[in-house]
């Protein structure tokens, strides 16, 4: 037995006491004993003592301090005590088969002393797990405090299943002679084994959630995401409130995502991160902020967070409309290897996730993943990746890990999509069907107007961070990533009227785009806890760095041939050049808690970016060189109020922005490098019951200047400032993991705000989304003998947009889709199906106003609706096991 809080295992009460009376130290004489006491005795244990550490922590890890006189109260520290505890239910498999298991459990406890998450971290298997999780979420503790304060705290101890001892053979019945009453079913067994292991980690994990700074910020655990359908990668996206995601051309494109007025295209104001790693690209050949989220297996992601607004002082370029941030596990409860098939789209994926057991101080995550589709075109997608994933983490110490990952993607395709709807059977824009397309010379919806189109991707990544925490106050992390990145698409929009397109050309206008990149950066957070005057504070510096080296080329091309001199307009590459953009920020961030019931977030953020461009072809249509640099501060404010344990009310402000792509600084498309936004927020979110989370929020954001499609280079260029404001509800229910739902809705009013274009009344934003809706709901849940029932149930639906700015815009049609699935898992085996689009509705998936010319067509046709469809009613089936 040694005399310091190093992780240690016992098991009898007189050890633990004896433990308890040395650990006691740096809490000034709050007695463990009473947690044990609460939890009960040999014979009624669920698990044993709880060690604890609150995110406020003043005492010191891994070790004793000498005796002393006591601390100020100000820095006292009361560990979390517990109220209630369910037993747990010992699987039924397991009790047939005499199996006994140990499982390590980590619980998340608010300032109510609610469980607000239960997270396993060392599995047993053979439904201990489950069992574990389920009656730790029921625990209720009177909650943590420093200085009298009620703060968040971890709680981690190891839950022991032991078999119950036979019950004693029932006496033989003495003979009646009327009948008997048919007995009693025997109760089920719970777990009521001898006193339980503790174990003793007298620190904060370091990847938790965040508490909500705003009504609608969001985090989604992996057990939610497994339950959702998901066609495409992207759908994991499904889980932010409010936000939509939607594949406008087929194949492995980066798919087009709207949420609160915003068109994000392909991440113009969403900022999208791997582990704090920037996806967006800066200055990208197919648009501003473009995001492909292709390298991503959604069985290695371990939980999605989601802020809104420009309000986090952490997130700079694209975090107008917010952000989302993907954190990649490090460990997975059960290794597995999956199956999916969809025959009617040639949709077949297989992928292998592995967690290698190398002890208990790594934790480490291997998968990859092998993907074909088709699609449900006419010519065939063709699309396969490949995706490769590793994660390792080495905890040094009782204070500090070390984490390692690399991520791999290489992906190629054919797309389909963006016809233009005057010439699909069957559909329509407001504007003349040519003669060509008339009667049965229409094109069906899976057609291709150029069958050409398509692309390759590829992408690589190595990413370290290091994170440890010293001197009871402080806690570091510094990560460094590189990646590089290579884009070859070939778009075809069909461009009427355009000076780069000659006529004669069969299909008018197709774009090859290239863009390779080597993007390199590092964050480094320092955060600094303390109680000053009774008053609980967490101050937060930042550094963030990235640099992007890009060599960026447009072609006008036919069929993927080149045609750089074949005309005057074209004697070369529309462009052709080299960019290099660096990207520089550091914050400060404090959380201040004057009161029990009273939160503050203040902020600041330094942002600078720096971009050069450089012409490298002297037969380019747009000889662009220059260098442009700017910065920016936003200041970021919000304030919580809790007036009772269920309710909270926000309100936040902040400035942030999104950067311009730096090539059109040198052609006057952008007056500046930085576009800057100012966003409002008020919320509530209410607790009625555990579990269930309803919110409601208004919103309002002004824009200087918006990033919109350009027709002629298909991707994005700058235009006029614009105002967006609304109204979000949303709603979360989480039942033991067992059962999920969730539902939202966002209406918002989106207009440009330059008096010129509001004397013309061109003031509607194209494609911005006035009305979403989403709900769902998901259900894992036993039913004996290893058996377990899933389900799943989606609705989706985006009502009509405006295509162009006015005054009479054409109109792109809405949409409502319903998904479903269900499946069982016997013991290490689970089959699964979903139907996608179960009604099958015939709808839009992406769609936009251009300027396109068929074949055939006569120059300067007038500008309508192109579509890409979406699914139809689909069968996918997955196949699974686990071990």
């Amino acid at each position: 037995m040694r005399a310091a809080i190093e992780p240690g295992r016992i098991t009898t009460r007189r050890c633990f006491l004896e433990l308890a009376r040395i650990c006691v130290a740096p809490f000034q004489g709050i007695v463990l004993r009473d947690f044990w006491t609460a939890m009960g005795r040999r014979g009624r244990t669920s698990a044993a003592a709880v060690v604890f550490s609150t995110l406020a922590s003043g005492a010191a890890w891994g070790q004793v301090p000498p005796p002393g006189p006591p601390a100020p109260a100000a820095d006292a520290i009361t560990p979390p005590v517990l109220h209630t505890h369910p037993e747990a239910v010992y699987p039924p498999d397991a009790l047939r088969d005499g199996l006994e298991g140990t499982v390590g459990i980590e619980l998340s406890v608010d300032e109510s002393g609610r469980v607000t998450d239960a997270r396993v971290t060392a599995p047993g298997g053979h439904g201990f797990d489950e069992a574990a999780v389920a009656a730790a979420r029921e625990f209720t503790f009177e909650p943590a405090r420093k200085g009298g304060v009620a703060i968040r705290s971890t709680v981690q101890f190891a839950y022991e299943f032991h078999r119950p001892a036979p019950a004693p053979p029932p006496p033989v019945p003495a003979p009646v002679a009327a009948p008997m009453t048919a007995a009693a079913p025997p109760p089920t067994p719970v777990q009521v084994g001898p006193d339980q292991t503790t174990l003793v980690l007298a620190q904060q994990p370091f990847d938790v959630a965040p508490p909500s700074r705003a009504a609608s910020d969001s985090s989604t655990g992996q057990a939610e995401l497994s339950l959702r359908p998901m066609f495409r990668a992207e759908g994991m996206l499904e889980v932010v409130p409010g936000l939509f995601s939607v594949q406008h051309a087929g194949g492995g494109k980066a798919q087009q995502d709207f949420a609160r007025g915003f068109n994000l295209d392909h991440g113009t104001d969403m900022a999208f991160f791997v582990d704090d790693t920037p996806i967006n690209a800066v200055s990208h050949a197919h648009g501003q902020g473009y995001s492909d989220l292709h390298f991503l297996i959604p069985e290695t992601v371990a939980r999605v967070d989601s802020t809104k607004g420009t309000y986090a002082a952490s997130v700079g370029d694209f975090g107008t409309a917010g952000s989302v941030d993907f954190h990649m596990t490090d460990h997975t409860a059960e290794s597995v290897a999956k199956l999916e098939l969809a025959p009617s789209t040639g949709h077949e994926r297989f992928v292998v996730v592995e967690s290698p057991d190398f002890g208990d101080k790594w934790r480490t995550a291997v998968a990859v993943e092998a993907f074909h589709e088709n699609g449900p075109f006419i010519h065939p997608e063709n699309y396969g990746r490949l995706n490769g994933y590793a994660k390792v983490t080495r905890v040094l110490d009782g204070q500090s890990e070390l984490s390692f990952m690399a991520m791999a993607y290489s992906g190629s395709w054919s797309m389909s999509g963006v016809l233009p709807a005057r010439a699909v059977c069957g559909e329509g824009d407001g504007t003349p069907r040519p003669a060509a397309y008339s009667g049965s010379n229409c094109i069906s919806r899976w057609d291709s107007v150029d069958p050409t189109q398509g692309g390759a991707s590829q992408r690589v990544m190595a990413w370290a961070q290091y994170r440890a925490r010293f001197e009871t106050h402080w806690t570091f992390r510094a990560n460094a990533y590189s990646v590089h990145s290579n884009l070859q698409l070939f778009p075809n929009d069909g461009i009427a009227s355009s000076v780069l397109q000659p006529d004669g050309i069969k299909y008018g206008s197709q774009i090859e785009q290239d863009d390779t990149r080597t993007e390199s950066g590092a964050n480094i957070t320092l955060t600094h806890r303390a109680v000053v005057g009774g008053m609980s504070m967490q101050t937060t510096l930042g550094v963030q760095i990235r640099d992007d080296d890009i060599e960026s080329q447009l072609h006008r091309t036919e069929a993927r041939r080149r045609l750089d001199g074949i005309d005057a307009n074209i004697p070369g590459p529309i462009y052709d050049g080299h960019i290099n953009e660096t990207e520089s920020a550091a914050y400060i961030e404090e959380e201040l808690h004057p009161a029990p019931w009273l939160r503050f977030v203040l902020g600041a953020r330094g942002d600078r970016i720096d971009a050069a461009v450089n012409n490298e072809s002297q037969t380019a249509v747009d000889q662009v060189s220059g260098y442009a640099g700017q910065g920016q501060l936003s200041p970021k404010a919000t304030a919580v109020v809790t007036p009772v344990d269920q309710v909270d009310l926000f309100a936040n402000y902040g400035r942030g922005f999104h950067s311009n792509d730096a090539r059109t600084l040198s052609m006057g498309q952008a007056a500046t490098l930085i576009a800057s936004a100012v966003g409002a927020e008020v919320g509530a979110t209410v607790r009625p019951l555990p579990g269930l989370a309803l919110s409601a929020m208004g919103f309002l954001i002004d824009l200087t200047s918006e990033l919109t499609i350009d027709g002629d280079t298909a991707s994005t260029t700058p235009s006029g400032p614009t105002r967006r404001y609304g109204f979000e509800a949303t709603g979360r229910y989480n039942f033991n993991d067992r059962l999920y739902a969730d539902l939202s809705f966002t209406a918002a009013h989106s207009r440009y705000v330059d008096a010129a274009d509001i004397d013309a009344g061109t003031v509607y934003l194209p494609d911005a989304p006035i009305r979403t809706f989403s709900a769902g709901a998901g259900i894992r849940q036993p039913v004996g003998n290893g058996v377990s029932l899933l389900g799943s149930a989606t609705v989706r639906s985006m009502s009509r947009r405006y295509g162009d700015s006015g005054p009479t815009p054409l109109v792109e049609t809405g949409w409502t889709v319903v998904n479903l699935a269900a499946g069982v898992r016997w013991r290490h085996v689970e089959l699964l199906a979903d139907l996608m689009n179960v009604a099958d509705v015939k709808w839009r998936e992406g769609q936009f106003e251009v300027n396109s010319r068929l074949p055939n067509e006569g120059p300067n046709p007038p500008a309508g609706i192109s579509f890409t469809p979406g699914l139809p009613r689909t069968l996918m089936v997955h196949g699974a096991v686990y071990w």
